[in-house]
């Protein structure tokens, strides 16, 4: 099969593999969509744990095509896609319902082979059916449910004003959920104004580019901050936003040697909250019914639909920075 593999980083290319052999409890699909992600690029450029050669994806969506003789839910020919994490449910972590810090974690494109290829195995238990949606927006059912997982982290927001830091596709996803969660307003700030538009048309009440939202001056005026940027000097900056008493979710991903500087006094005399959610933890069923039933849209922030063979040139072209939204795959060719 043809699959995009990255030898070491900064290394890849689309090569051929054979193709995945499942094991008895598990699944194998033809891949007919996957998304580009951050951690994809981490993977790229050698800056997430894992071993190579490897072959990234791990927002997917497919049909089966060979089934283990243990799986007993799913049959050739089913649409589907897959929760990427793999908790082993028997350590420590898990029986206290932490699967997202599972000792034996394992995760589809990243410790074992993933879906930038024309096939991949998973265990049938990660495995959702899809039917009624198309392959794209079946893929982007796992970033949402990370999404998901990090308003279930801060609770229900009902009437409070929001402030989502980055328009890229996980902060209007984060916009999208807080309108769902009850917020009485939305405001999104990004540096590019086409983003600001796409904020605007699913459900942002303002916006603003950088240099106008300071001086909007807006200073202690949002219950919930939800920093989708992982710049340090960004969320430093963000503090001054949230309002007495209220919160900042972390959900953007620092640099792993970064550092922030925050007065604690000001969070102690303030009575702030700083959090974050890392990963998923179940909540890939969740994000799917949120797309199926149209309250969430996903298409709208897909604006790079490439074939396999692109990926090792778009991957690099990367490393100059990323000025868009959403990229997706299609390693067996554009079908809906």
């Amino acid at each position: 099969m043809r699959a995009f593999v990255i030898e070491k980083p900064l290394e890849a290319s689309v090569t051929e593999m054979e193709k995945p052999v499942p094991g008895d409890d598990e699944i194998v699909l033809e891949v007919k969509a996957v998304g580009l992600c951050g951690t994809d690029m981490h993977i790229y450029k050698g800056e997430y744990f894992g071993t190579y050669p490897r072959i990234p994806g791990h927002e997917f969506s497919g049909v089966v095509v060979e089934t283990g003789k243990k799986v007993r839910n799913f049959s050739v020919g089913q649409r589907v896609a897959a929760d990427p994490n793999i908790f082993c449910e028997s350590c420590v972590e898990c029986q206290h319902n932490n699967q997202n810090f599972c000792l034996d974690f394992e995760a589809v494109g990243v410790s074992r082979h993933g879906a930038f290829a024309a096939y991949t195995a998973v265990p049938e238990r990660c495995v959702f059916d899809t039917t009624g949606l198309g392959f794209t927006e079946s893929a982007l059912i796992e970033p949402l449910s990370c999404v998901v997982f990090g308003h279930q982290r801060i609770g229900s927001r009902l009437a409070e004003r929001v402030l989502v830091v980055g328009a890229g596709p996980i902060g209007l996803m984060h916009t999208q959920m807080a309108k769902i969660n009850g917020a009485a307003s939305v405001t999104v700030v990004d540096l590019q104004e086409e983003k600001l538009e796409l904020a605007k048309r699913l459900g942002a009440d303002a916006v603003y580019d950088s240099a106008g939202f300071e001086r909007a001056a807006l200073t202690n005026h949002f219950e919930l901050v939800i920093d989708c940027t992982g710049i340090p000097t960004v969320i430093e900056n963000s503090v001054k936003y949230i309002k007495n008493g209220g919160t900042m979710l972390l959900f953007g991903v620092s640099p792993d040697n970064s550092a922030i500087t925050i007065n604690p006094y000001e969070i102690f005399k303030r009575q702030l909250t700083l959090t974050s959610s890392f990963a998923l933890k179940k909540t890939f069923g969740l994000a799917r019914e949120l797309i199926l039933q149209k309250r969430v849209a996903v298409l709208p922030l897909v604006d790079s639909r490439l074939p396999l063979e692109e990926a090792p040139s778009f991957f690099k072209k990367q490393l100059e920075g990323n000025r868009g939204m959403k990229a997706v795959f299609y390693p067996n060719g554009d079908a809906e």
